[in-house]
């Protein structure tokens, strides 16, 4: 009769222990994320008990964006918030939920335990615009939120583990793909001009130089006189492309940015700064590759047309390369969301 009721004692505590580790393995982990671009990252490591869920909607303006009871309420469902450290609203946020751990740059430039590369503003301001779209500070913030999620799912530390290892070799071979391409095209070291500060980040991805600034922050302009400048090294020639993104069509900046490249003849290049809600990292580099290219390419293609027949092939060539990036990664978006209508 004992040995029964020990053995029947036992089986019911291997089963409420497999119950537990299955409800682990089940339980989906809730990650909160400011933008797109930054849950890019994440998708990138992410597990299908992984949930995560972009704060900013698409299409809406970061920096003006306010927390709603709507969101409030959404977001007391997070088990981590993933904020880019700059946006108003995400202090506000992280305040009135205090016992949500939070993953943000700091004073010093660390995320989490692991120290970022922040670009300057040309007024000595540290430049928080975007800066995870440098490949380098991608991967420190993916060991960073790997870290936090072991802590959270210890169940699943092993995959993981094995995301980010898969995420470390994705950005090496985007980063030997940059390295080939510029090199390909002639662009490394190209003088461009941006119009946001968060485009500070993929031109510097790409091993560009900035040649001049638009907007240097919400409602920061370039003087007359910074202005009279950009335009005349475009006029010459300096500075090779304009590079715009997602973020500067939506404030004021957006309205000069057609003039200017059509006075000066430079084609504009917009880049995806706040993303996509089905793009992952690396779509999100390859993309930003693709329509920077195909930009020099049309320059490449006018000028070859008036200084020799025999080139104007190749820069054809080149620019339908380029394009091609663009349309698999548009393909593929358009793919997945008639899938999941």
């Amino acid at each position: 009769m004992f040995k029964s009721t020990l053995t029947l004692i036992l089986v019911l505590l291997v089963m409420l222990s497999l119950t537990g580790i299955l409800e682990a393995q089940e339980r989906k982990v809730v990650v909160m994320v400011s933008v797109d671009s930054l849950a890019a990252i994440i998708r990138d490591l992410s597990l299908d008990n992984i949930e995560i869920v972009t704060l900013i909607p698409e299409g809406a303006e970061p920096h003006n964006y306010q927390v709603s009871p709507e969101t409030l309420e959404e977001a007391r469902k997070a088990d981590l918030f993933v904020f880019t450290g700059h946006l108003v609203f995400e202090k506000k946020l992280a305040n009135l939920l205090p016992e949500i751990p939070v993953l943000q740059i700091d004073e010093k430039n660390y995320f989490g335990k692991y120290k970022l590369e922040i670009l300057k503003l040309p007024d000595g301001r540290r430049n928080l615009h975007a800066y995870w779209l440098y490949p380098d500070n991608a991967l420190a913030i993916a060991k960073a939120v790997v870290d936090k999620l072991i802590e959270i799912d210890p169940v699943n530390a092993e995959k993981y583990l094995k995301k980010l290892e898969e995420f470390k070799d994705k950005v090496r071979r985007i980063k030997q793909y940059i390295t080939k391409i510029t090199e390909f095209y002639g662009v490394k070291n190209m003088s461009v001009i941006i119009t946001f500060p968060g485009e500070q980040y993929v031109a510097y991805t790409m091993g560009f130089t900035i040649a001049g600034m638009l907007s240097k922050g919400e409602g920061v302009f370039a003087s007359g006189a910074e202005l009279s400048e950009i335009k005349s090294k475009l006029e010459k020639g300096y500075a090779k492309i304009i590079m715009a993104s997602d973020v500067s069509r939506m404030l004021n900046v957006g309205k000069f940015i057609e003039d200017l490249s059509r006075e000066t003849k430079t084609p504009t290049a917009y880049v995806k700064i706040i993303g996509s809600k089905d793009l992952t990292y690396s779509d999100l580099l390859m993309y930003n590759i693709g329509v920077i290219i195909g930009a020099f390419s049309s320059t490449a293609m006018g000028k070859s047309a008036v200084q020799s027949r025999t080139i104007l092939p190749t820069a054809i060539y080149a620019l339908v390369a380029s394009l091609v990036i663009v349309i698999i990664v548009e393909s593929y978006l358009l793919y997945v969301r008639s899938k999941y209508r």
